[in-house]
């Protein structure tokens, strides 16, 4: 019998939201890898009464846990939490003995893996970070509060000063979280958010049958995601004479109203079209319509989206403070890559792609099932 690798996150796929298709990939990459025997749980509040489900061939089993609301007091009930996991472990007949390893996703569910730990000292165990927000100081009511913010550092570091391994979506997330006083890290390792190139691929749409160049970006409308410097940098071009240019916003949120109030001001309504969403079936022809891919985030600590526009074929911009920008090449980071805000610098180099169609040379593989298996080759060297 394979080894369990358990995976213990609160972002997984539904039939009714599509929130956390990333760990998703991932979850399929293990499989494929074909060295471990996969398992997902994911923890549900205790007064919500979820099933297990199935999605897209995963079977994922929920677990009941105890927190006050609003983040009020992290680790209230972590407790009576770990006393449910332990039940739907024994409901599925898994032996902690045969947990190699135990993968929790966020800071808050590296408890669960601790615990396993304390019933198994053979079990590795991995705490990957998705924000630069690692130790959740900005959720909840009382976020804005002194003594919240240090309970939380002080919980936070518990956790993670007993983990054995720490997975960063990349550098960067890894460098915020040893920047806490008191932080000591055993081990850490980049596992960047990789492509599933057999649902993101390059195919032909016919875009450019009418001579128009398509700029798309797919993101929350966020003060961050900053989509009002795209605004403002295409707003410049079609100053300069560029007419044949058009954009496509996908995405809701706080400050789309102030964008489109922007875009209607100043007569651009021609230029910039918004949708709410793209079906993530759809997606792979949404980014093959597009000539370049633009998220001027200056605070991502990664973003999928970048990737997923890549493995089509399609190269990207963004903004410094963004994980992405650690897979530009050094010599080409000025090209890719502007200061935050920085709108006339975006707009010079869109209009230097537009002249010049340069290829955009990564780094680094995109393709998770490249990614996942090295992943998997160091867990075992370890």
């Amino acid at each position: 019998m394979k080894p369990v690798y358990l995976v213990i996150t609160p972002f997984f796929p539904t039939v009714e939201s599509f929130r956390g298709p990333y760990v998703y990939d991932q979850v399929k990459a293990l499989e494929r890898d074909g060295r471990y025997r996969v398992v997902v749980l994911k923890p549900t509040g205790w007064l919500h009464k979820e099933e297990n489900y199935e999605y897209g061939g995963v079977k994922v089993y929920r677990f009941a846990t105890f927190d006050l609301p609003t983040n009020i007091w992290p680790g209230w009930g972590d407790w009576l939490s770990c006393c449910f996991l332990d039940k739907c472990l024994k409901r599925l007949n898994i032996d902690y003995g045969n947990i190699a390893v135990v993968h929790s996703h966020v800071t808050a569910l590296g408890k669960f893996a601790n615990f396993i730990k304390s019933k198994n000292q053979k079990c590795l165990t991995v705490l990957q970070h998705h924000g630069y927000d690692v130790l959740g100081l900005t959720d909840g009511r009382f976020a804005g509060k002194e003594w919240h913010k240090r309970h939380c550092i002080s919980y936070g570091v518990n956790i993670c000063n007993k983990i054995d391994l720490h997975v960063g979506v990349s550098q960067e997330i890894l460098r915020y979280l040893e920047k806490y006083e008191g932080i000591t890290l055993k081990d850490k390792y980049v596992l960047y958010n990789g492509v599933d190139t057999s649902k993101f691929y390059p195919i032909d749409t016919g875009k450019k049958a009418d001579n128009i160049f398509r700029i798309g970006c797919v993101a929350n409308f966020w003060e961050l995601k900053d989509q009002i410097t795209l605004i403002k940098s295409v707003e410049m071009l079609i100053k300069d004479g560029m007419k044949n240019i058009k954009v496509s916003f996908v995405g809701t949120g706080y400050t789309r109203e102030s964008c489109e109030r922007y875009i209607n001001e100043n007569g651009l309504n021609n230029y910039f079209e918004f949708k709410n969403e793209v079906d993530h079936s759809q997606l792979n022809t949404y980014y093959n319509t597009l000539d370049l891919f633009v998220l001027p985030s200056y605070w991502d600590s990664f973003g999928c989206v970048y990737t997923e526009a890549y493995a089509c074929g399609v190269p990207f911009m963004t903004a410094k403070g963004s994980g992405i920008t650690e897979y530009i090449q050094e010599e080409d980071f000025d090209k890719w890559v502007i200061e935050p805000h920085d709108y006339k610098e975006l707009a010079r180099n869109i209009k230097h792609y537009i002249k010049t169609r340069e290829k955009q040379i990564l780094k680094y593989s995109v393709d998770i099932n490249k990614l996942v298996p090295l992943f998997i080759s160091y867990l075992i060297r370890k």
